[in-house]
């Protein structure tokens, strides 16, 4: 094999690897799969939404919160938790509505959380924006506006 034909050898075996690491930094497999998968991560965060530690791994390193006092970035979100532990409360929380929407490595996750405690229930409205990086989908942006109840 000559210089010129292992060049070539060589720059293809490139493109293919190159083709090939493209190709699996891209999302799921199916808009079906991504659903699925956003379905599962948002259960696991509303069971450790108060674990600093679990949502480390949740959270994108560029992750903003959207609260009434302003925009609340990842580090300031989990720095809270661990000054603030959670309360020992007995409340259940569970979805309601939720819809979500794929579009290519972006996943937006709408729907209601329905809180039941000894005082009674309360409801949020949520919007969670989730991106597909490193073969992993972990949430860049979220929102909550708690429903106004009619008293």
């Amino acid at each position: 094999m000559n210089m010129r034909s292992s060049g070539r050898v060589i720059a293809c075996a490139l493109l293919t690897l190159a083709a090939l690491s493209c190709h699996a930094s891209r999302g799921p497999r199916s808009a079906e799969q991504a659903k699925q998968e956003l379905l599962s991560l948002e259960n696991r965060w509303l069971q450790v939404e108060n674990d600093p530690v679990a949502l480390e791994d949740i959270l994108a390193p560029d992750f903003l919160h959207v609260v009434p006092v302003g925009i609340v970035t990842k580090e300031e979100h989990i720095r809270f938790l661990r000054e603030h532990p959670a309360p020992g409360q007995h409340t259940h929380k569970r979805f309601e509505d939720l819809h979500v929407r794929i579009y290519g490595d972006t996943g937006i996750v709408n729907g209601t959380v329905i809180e039941t405690t000894d005082r009674g229930e309360r409801k949020t409205l949520f919007t969670d924006v989730f991106a597909y990086r490193d073969g992993k989908w972990r949430a860049v942006t979220a929102q909550e506006l708690p429903v106004a109840t009619h008293e």
